[in-house]
């Protein structure tokens, strides 16, 4: 008996595989776990100054309660561990006086659309392995951490490019793009390079050649020894540590899959 198999869509021209997008409902939801942290922190900074009040009002209250004199007795048990809880109630407000006052400065963020132009790009050619590792890298990469675009360079090629490219790039370009001085080097040493504000550093123009001009922090995380994965961001300061480490890992899981593509 005959089985009927179904037909698989064709692959779109200029190596643009399938339609999806970032998925909105994670990245909502992970925006909505950022906003309660900070929401947290705020709370946190209060903690002190409400820790000084609550000392003070309990020597006060238990002055009134005892109904002993206000004065204070060196020789008195309670006085000296009045002078005590007064002091730490005042070094608590301080701290949380000065809590208050230092703030981080919230990181700059632009918007890529501007400048830039969505684009989801796999080289032709590469096995279905490869396909669906690189978007599953960049589906979790663009859910989890605040990356916009993902470029990989493999054996000096451009094997894929998601998120947003430089406004006058064509597509049909991607496919011969060479990785410029810095990713070379961080390649052949096997050293991450995280720029948390792409607009201080003064090789900044080698990654225009492909992503917006309004980029604005970089993370380059090399595939040692034949690839390097570029992640960008709408975001200053926008790649934590955690990020750093977890992004490491995947790039490691994915030069596995590439190195094993023949057709690469």
């Amino acid at each position: 008996m005959a089985t009927r198999q179904a037909a698989r869509p064709a692959a779109r021209p200029g190596g643009l595989r399938g339609g999806r997008n970032h998925p909105p409902n994670r990245r909502r939801l992970v925006a909505r776990v950022r906003a309660l942290d900070e929401e947290q922190a705020e709370r946190l900074r209060l903690l002190p100054l409400a820790s000084s009040f609550l000392g003070i009002t309990a020597v006060i209250g238990n002055r009134l309660v005892d109904g002993a004199t206000p004065t204070l007795v060196a020789s008195s048990a309670q006085s000296r561990a009045d002078v005590a809880t007064i002091f730490v109630a005042a070094v608590l407000g301080l701290t949380g006086l000065q809590w208050l006052s230092v703030k981080p400065k919230a990181p700059k963020v632009v918007d890529l659309e501007v400048g830039g132009e969505a684009v989801e790009y796999v080289r032709d050619g590469v096995g279905e392995g490869v396909g669906r590792e690189v978007r599953a890298f960049w589906d979790a990469a663009s859910s989890a951490t605040k990356t916009d675009m993902m470029v990989v360079f493999w054996k000096g090629r451009c094997v894929s490019h998601f998120g947003f490219k430089r406004r006058d790039l064509r597509e049909d370009l991607l496919r011969d793009l060479r990785p410029g001085k810095l990713l070379q080097e961080c390649q052949a040493t096997n050293t991450s390079r995280s720029l948390a504000n792409l607009a201080l550093f003064p090789g900044r123009f080698e990654f225009f050649e492909y992503l917006p001009y309004d980029t604005q922090a970089v993370h380059v995380q090399p595939m040692h020894p034949d690839g390097v994965v570029i992640l960008g961001s709408a975001t200053q300061r926008s790649f934590t540590i955690l990020d750093q480490a977890w992004i490491g890992c995947w790039a490691d899981k994915l030069s596995v899959v590439l190195d094993g593509d023949g057709r690469l």
